[in-house]
């Protein structure tokens, strides 16, 4: 396989709560067939939100090592100057903000300037041992003041799209969550709120323990969590995810993640809501469809792979749209 965009996006070089190699490919594998120009600005953003939320994480691990605060301080510096902090580490990423940023003067710089503030913000607060939501309003508040400003970093936005994004984000964010239940509670964490637990008679010990899928009352939960709550984070994204004023790699990035949430939801039924089988099965999917949509990195190696930008931007796009398509049908 060619570079990774765990190499790319520069996840691979931190302590994380897991190995993300190939959740970044689920994530964000379309973006390598991009155009190189518009390819390299998500590169670019990526790497700046990946670099912090790794920081942050390994803080998490490490017990407060001082890098993410390290990182904070250097933004702050930045923000409240327009000039990079000479002892900053990570130098170069700051030289990149500055001119993005701060060379600029419109307005859609300025808004993701404050969602860059609101993003490092929120993984201060959200990056604890021990978290816990009592409600499903403050766990839809974390959502939003994680996942909606994550969204509102990224490139190529307009005035009208800056304003919506966030409610996608705040789904992409939410199918994160129900992938990750494994992995997140071998870690000790459960993002899952007591309202919803308590209301199920699920305690938060049996989803730590491995143990919640043998409660009668889980699978029950696991349904109304994905049909009747999701739904309603659904409705908000409508603006979004029925615009046409969107850049081609929005376009894109729309139809990969809406494919991706079909999977995950598809993969949680065929294993009867089971999360703890889940991953097994979940990640083997991702690599049978990461072959199909993009054999070139992924399946024959010999396989010619075009560059032009009607390849990148129409042809693929086609391509991924048929497949969310056929993805749908198979839900039905």
């Amino acid at each position: 396989m060619n570079t990774s965009t765990a190499e790319l996006f520069g996840s691979s070089h931190y302590r994380a709560i897991a190995d993300d190699a190939l959740k970044d490919e689920d994530n964000a594998a379309w973006v390598m067939e991009l155009d190189p120009d518009v390819r390299q600005a998500w590169i670019e953003r990526i790497r700046w939100i990946r670099l912090a939320d790794r920081l942050a994480e390994s803080d998490l691990i490490d017990g407060d090592s001082g890098q993410f605060q390290a990182f904070c301080n250097s933004w702050q510096w930045l923000s409240a100057t327009g000039a990079v902090q000479p002892t900053a580490v990570h130098r170069s990423l700051f030289e990149s903000m500055r001119d993005c940023w701060f060379d600029q003067a419109d307005s859609s710089s300025q808004f993701s300037r404050q969602a860059w503030e609101q993003y490092l913000t929120a993984l201060n607060r959200y990056n604890q041992k021990n978290l816990v939501f009592d409600t499903i309003a403050a766990f839809e508040t974390m959502l939003r003041e994680l996942a909606a400003s994550f969204f509102q970093v990224l490139p190529f936005l307009s005035e009208q799209t800056c304003q919506v994004v966030g409610a996608f984000g705040v789904v992409d964010q939410f199918y994160n969550t129900l992938r990750d239940l494994r992995e997140d509670a071998e870690q000790g964490i459960c993002y899952l709120p007591n309202e919803l637990l308590d209301r199920f008679a699920v305690t938060r010990a049996e989803i730590l323990d491995l143990r919640a899928y043998d409660n009668p009352g889980f699978r029950s939960m696991m349904q109304f969590w994905i049909y009747d709550y999701l739904p309603t984070l659904h409705r908000r994204a409508y603006p979004f995810i029925l615009s046409s004023d969107l850049h081609p790699s929005w376009q894109i990035l729309r139809d990969w993640s809406l494919n991706r949430y079909r999977r995950i939801e598809r993969v949680m039924r065929h294993c009867d809501y089971d999360y703890v089988r889940f991953p097994q099965v979940y990640w083997r999917e991702v690599q049978r469809d990461l072959v199909l949509l993009m054999p070139a990195r992924w399946g024959n190696a010999t396989t010619p792979r075009q560059s032009s930008k009607a390849v990148s931007f129409h042809d693929r796009h086609c391509k991924l749209r048929k497949f969310v398509a056929a993805d749908l049908s198979q839900c039905g």
